[in-house]
């Protein structure tokens, strides 16, 4: 797989990386100072803090090196793995997911898995005040697809981040916000896919991936 993107957008995706990791890791650092003030009384609950943090620095880095690094470049993934880094992500929002365990030892190629992970990702962009997202996968003429139903009041697709999951977006109109739907869309075409119109209603949205089948 060999995806060519402007030296632009992976400006986008740094940016929007480290704006994710600042508060985690400023939490941790805040918490490491309460430690070092001893007469702070506030030793449990710092160290608290700092753990807490820690452990949602590594569960976004694992899940970007996934959904938009290498991962190895290993052939497949399994969805149990998949199913734990997108629920990682979530946890402790207002964002319920609803991904089911019946595929759990199913392994698929990378790509949908990474494809899978952007389309979580980008759906909580669109759930303002919480709710849910469910993942289904299936196969059928030729094709695998992954799809999620994103529900909760105010659900929407911003118009910058449907601009950027079109065909040919303009790069010079891309945010560190919307970068990301850009790059899922890049990556499926590169896949031999390719993204799935969003189709919306009131306070509910529809994302999509398709691949050819394996």
């Amino acid at each position: 797989m060999d995806v060519q993107v402007d030296i632009r957008v992976l400006e986008l995706l740094a940016s929007r990386l480290c704006h994710d990791l600042i508060s985690p890791i400023g939490a941790v650092n805040n918490g490491l100072e309460l430690l070092e003030d001893e007469e702070s009384g506030m030793a449990d609950d710092a160290l608290e803090l700092s753990i807490k943090s820690a452990r949602r620095a590594a569960d976004l880095l694992q899940t970007y090196r996934v959904a938009l690094g290498g991962a190895g470049n290993q052939p497949s993934f399994r969805l149990a793995d998949a199913r734990a880094l997108a629920a990682s992500i979530l946890e402790g929002g207002k964002i319920r997911l609803d991904w089911p365990a019946e595929q759990d030892a199913t392994a698929v190629p990378i790509g949908m898995a990474k494809l899978a992970l952007n389309l979580v990702m980008l759906a909580g962009e669109c759930l303002p005040r919480g709710g849910s997202i469910a993942v289904a996968f299936s196969a059928a003429d030729g094709r695998a697809e992954v799809q999620l139903t994103v529900s909760g009041q105010g659900a929407r697709l911003a118009p910058e981040l449907s601009a950027a999951l079109a065909p040919g977006a303009a790069v010079g109109e891309l945010t560190p916000k919307s970068v990301q739907g850009y790059f899922a869309a890049r990556l499926a075409e590169a896949l031999g896919g390719g993204l799935g119109a969003p189709r919306t209603t009131q306070d509910s949205v529809v994302l999509s991936a398709f691949l050819p089948a394996t």
